[in-house]
């Protein structure tokens, strides 16, 4: 075997040896995600005490609120997008991320006895609606839904040579919604964050990239430098230190969000028995994947 062979065949077992150790984490955490599932009991937004919960229930948009997912412009209670571009080099080819951000945007669980917050940063989340269209733009100037019948999967296999690739995960307002998570009082919500607020008010106006270039976008030239981004910075904290103080402070709402202690967050567009079914599939497709692995490297091992 020759010296480049050696090589070769060196990486191709660190690269079986990875997936088996992925694999196996991946496993392991699927399946613990389904324990906790099964082994948390479903509390009732009006008479849960605060601590460690799971509710389930519909997702609703906050009042007066709208929440747009950014490439599509669909309203929903949260979303995820990711865009990528097409790059080669050499005989390799492949997509490269060049924009993504996810939803931070508070929303509403329902469950028929009460209503809390759903603070989704932090959260895994499983959604139930996912939208992959191409374009030759950064950023997609209309939005393509997937195709229906023949006709439509020949639309959506022509516009797939465009140079970027937009993902788009979304939860949808009135859907069902599970959560696991750390529940805590109103109380809790008393003082406020006005740099988080700044960001996220900056994130909902990026939605928008026309009306932003035509409020801040000075020179005209397609894109804000940083001089004209600090502008818009300024210009969102004067927006949020005037609603904060004419605004009441909430004491009433409770919320669902990220525990302090580590353990598991999760959001799905489904109940605890669906999601706790998917997660087992997860499992047992990790540990197949962990077992052949295995077996590979120990094959390879024995032929190095």
């Amino acid at each position: 075997m020759s010296e480049k062979d050696h090589l070769k065949f060196l990486f191709l077992i660190l690269g079986v040896a990875a997936a088996a150790v992925y694999s196996f984490w991946y496993t392991f955490k699927a399946w613990r995600e389904n324990l906790v599932i099964a082994d948390t009991p479903t509390s009732r937004v009006r008479s849960a005490a605060q601590g460690y919960v799971q509710f389930t229930g519909r997702g609703l948009l906050m009042s007066k609120e709208e929440n747009r997912a950014p490439l599509s412009g669909i309203p929903c209670a949260w979303w995820r997008y990711k865009i990528e571009e097409r790059r080669e080099s050499g005989r390799s080819r492949g997509w490269a991320t060049v924009q993504s951000d996810t939803s931070a945007l508070p929303f509403i669980l329902d469950d028929g006895t009460g209503q809390c917050l759903v603070d989704p940063r932090g959260a895994e989340v499983f959604p139930s609606e996912k939208d992959v269209w191409y374009g030759d733009t950064e950023w997609p100037e209309m939005h393509l839904p997937k195709g229906q019948g023949v006709i439509g999967r020949i639309g959506d296999l022509l516009t797939s040579l465009g140079r970027y690739r937009y993902t788009e995960y979304r939860i949808q307002p009135r859907e069902p919604l599970y959560a696991l998570g750390a529940y805590r009082s109103g109380a809790a919500l008393s003082e406020e964050n006005p740099e988080g607020a700044v960001a996220e008010l900056l994130r909902t106006w990026k939605q928008d990239q026309k009306s932003l270039l035509e409020r801040f976008d000075s020179n005209h030239d397609g894109v804000l430098d940083s001089a004209e981004w600090e502008l818009a910075r300024a210009e969102a904290h004067r927006q949020v230190v005037e609603t904060m103080l004419v605004k009441p402070q909430v004491t009433d709402v409770s919320v669902i969000s990220k525990p302090k202690d580590g353990r598991v967050f999760l959001l799905s567009a489904s109940d605890g028995e669906s999601l706790g079914r998917k997660l087992r599939v997860r499992a047992a497709a990790g540990l197949a994947t962990c077992m052949g692995s295995s077996a590979l490297l120990g094959w390879l091992a024995t032929h190095f």
